[in-house]
């Protein structure tokens, strides 16, 4: 028997993804954030840097969340329109595949 699926969270302060189903985002803003964490393999804490971008847009409702990203693989994909903000006025389409370090993302944009 599976575990049920969360959905949303008490605070909606971050976007969460569901494996296999997309989620339409828009986006006002973006920072590169070093953020702590601990290490599942060594147990150690260490600093990563985060793509955290600013999110006024879900799957057609506005709101005031953050969607953070640490796989380098998925930046690359974000990042062709980070220069100048071009991703302003345009909807992203992000998909997750996969658990864990075997996630990968399909990105599109309109």
């Amino acid at each position: 028997m599976s575990e049920p699926v969360q959905t949303d969270t008490i605070l909606g302060n971050y976007v969460l993804m569901v494996e296999g189903v997309p989620k339409r985002l828009r986006f006002s803003d973006h920072r590169i954030y070093p953020k702590q964490q601990k290490d599942s393999m060594s147990g150690r804490v260490k600093t990563v840097n985060t793509l955290q971008l600013d999110v006024v847009e879900e799957d057609g409702r506005p709101v005031a969340k953050v969607y953070e990203v640490q796989g380098e693989k998925h930046a690359r994909q974000i990042s062709a329109l980070l220069d100048g903000k071009a991703y302003l006025g345009k909807v992203c389409s992000i998909t997750a595949h996969g658990k864990g370090f075997l996630r990968e993302y399909t990105v599109t944009w309109e």
